[in-house]
């Protein structure tokens, strides 16, 4: 095997193993944290306070 094959096949594995910016775990985190962040605006606003608490109680 010459150089230059050595060097495609190389950076043909590097290209497999490399799919993305972000991990599945780190997808799956990032997701996670941005669902909590948006429920939590969601449920601190006053208007939806007071509907919840009115079906609550």
């Amino acid at each position: 095997m010459s150089k230059l094959d050595q060097i495609i096949a190389s950076n043909a594995r590097t290209a497999r193993r490399k799919s993305g910016f972000l991990s599945q775990r780190a997808r799956i985190m990032l997701l996670t944290l941005t669902t909590l962040l948006v429920l939590f605006v969601f449920f601190t606003q006053p208007p939806v306070r007071s509907a919840i608490e009115a079906l609550i109680g």
